[in-house]
């Protein structure tokens, strides 16, 4: 089977860590040109309201020419606080958001440089979190668009067929009392509402 070459994601939606999770082989493209508007910077969780996009400005902006690798992060505004704001007051009642809120502070209150290693901090926290090991090594090159050598997936799983496929299998969000499921959310919903399951729904093959 050949290795997934996938994009690298702020905490990933459900689709993208499920990629991971069943995949044997992960190679994570920093070599690729940023894409803008894309889940690279940002996130969706799951507010009273429906989706709520948590974004990671850019040291200039995001009409940027840079490769994954080279992206840096701004700091000008104070985004951490503000994400982890927005992470308790829609999660707050989460059956499990105790167990894991605590390592989000460390998480986003550690300052890098360049996204990709916050990136990877966040895939290193989620992999323990789930109890699983993502076999992950990153490009030490630029790959051709074109790759036979690996099964390109970058920005599958976010995409309408992808959400698709997840959206009949309902999990208990905290505002299902309100709104309809949301399919394909942050990773962050999946274990602030399910906690270690997470990791039997991201192996359920049905998704």
């Amino acid at each position: 089977m050949l290795p997934l070459r996938i994009e690298s994601q702020y905490f990933g939606s459900i689709g993208y860590i499920k990629q991971m999770v069943n995949a044997n082989e992960v190679l994570l493209d920093i070599h690729e040109p940023f894409k803008k508007m894309s889940n690279r910077n940002r996130t969706s969780i799951v507010s009273a309201h429906g989706p709520l996009l948590l974004t990671v400005p850019l040291q200039n902006g995001r009409d940027q020419k840079k490769t994954m690798k080279e992206v840096e992060i701004c700091y000008h505004q104070n985004w951490p606080s503000k994400h982890l704001k927005a992470i308790s007051s829609c999660y707050k009642r989460s059956p499990f958001f105790e167990y894991y809120e605590p390592g989000l502070h460390d998480l986003l209150n550690t300052k890098h440089q360049y996204l990709i290693d916050l990136n990877m901090s966040l895939l290193n926290w989620i992999e323990k979190r789930l109890k699983t090991q993502f076999n992950i090594s990153k490009t030490n090159e630029l790959l051709p668009f074109l790759d036979p050598n690996v099964y390109d997936v970058r920005d599958h799983s976010n995409s309408k067929n992808a959400t698709q496929n997840i959206v009949n299998q309902v999990y208990p969000q905290v505002f299902m009392d309100k709104i309809d499921f949301i399919p394909n959310a942050s990773i962050l919903d999946l274990l602030f509402c399910m906690g270690p399951a997470a990791n039997i729904y991201l192996k359920d093959s049905s998704l």
